[in-house]
């Protein structure tokens, strides 16, 4: 074989490569018989008889063919390991948390009592009846004196005692995310920066104590309004 042969097998963890060298005349050595090329171990005799190639069958041998066997060991590199898949933690906990508010303010709260009120007295009104037992609600409505009612910006929560407190207290820690402008409970009103007394109406309706009032600015809230904010 005058234009060289090369074969290359893995023995032993490592790259092995077997190349032609130069004729003897050359090179100045004395010429050999062709060394037989093929896969080597530790244990076991080669696969192929003497004489032969498991790459290219019998090899021709003779004087006019001089070759040696040179073997270079080539480490054979592992392979990259995938990059780590990043995430936000923040994000994530954002994510399940809100998920976890809208499931529990999710109900099937009536809300057809409400009539045409403004779409986010609607939300309001389901967020708030949801947290808190889903009492009766009273959205447009006429009324004698000055009121939210008739434009659709307010609504009654119809409750008493401990209840009605923490609704109360859960629509003003909402207050922005709602669009809430105040709030009346028990002949009190609040319009953000605490109670203040009102003057007695003469009854339970006319001094909310049998209802939770909560009347709307006249533009949507600002934000997700958050159950973890209420008890």
């Amino acid at each position: 074989m005058r234009h060289g042969l090369a074969a290359a097998a893995v023995a032993g963890g490592a790259l092995v490569v077997a190349a032609p060298l130069a004729p003897a005349a050359i090179t100045g050595e004395t010429p050999r018989d062709a060394a037989a090329l093929g896969l080597a171990s530790d244990s076991r005799p080669a696969a192929h008889p003497p004489g032969t190639s498991p790459v290219t069958g019998p090899l021709p041998a003779g004087p006019d063919l001089p070759m040696r066997r040179l073997a270079a060991v080539v480490p054979v590199g592992a392979a990259p390991e995938p990059e780590p898949v990043s995430f936000s933690v923040a994000g994530l906990l954002k994510s399940v948390g809100l998920a976890a508010e809208r499931e529990r303010t999710a109900c099937d709260a009536d809300l057809d009592g409400l009539g045409r009120v403004k779409p986010w007295a609607r939300d309001a009104a389901r967020f708030l009846a949801c947290l808190y037992g889903r009492p009766d609600l009273i959205g447009v409505a006429g009324r004698a004196r000055h009121s939210d009612h008739p434009s659709g910006l307010a609504v009654d929560f119809m409750m008493r005692g401990e209840r009605g407190d923490r609704l109360a207290a859960c629509a003003l820690a909402n207050q922005e995310a709602l669009g809430i402008s105040y709030v009346i409970w028990e002949q009190r009103i609040n319009f953000g920066d605490g109670w203040q007394r009102m003057e007695d109406r003469g009854g339970d309706t006319e001094n909310h104590v049998d209802h939770v009032h909560v009347s709307f600015e006249r533009r949507p809230g600002s934000g997700e309004p958050l159950a973890s904010r209420c008890r």
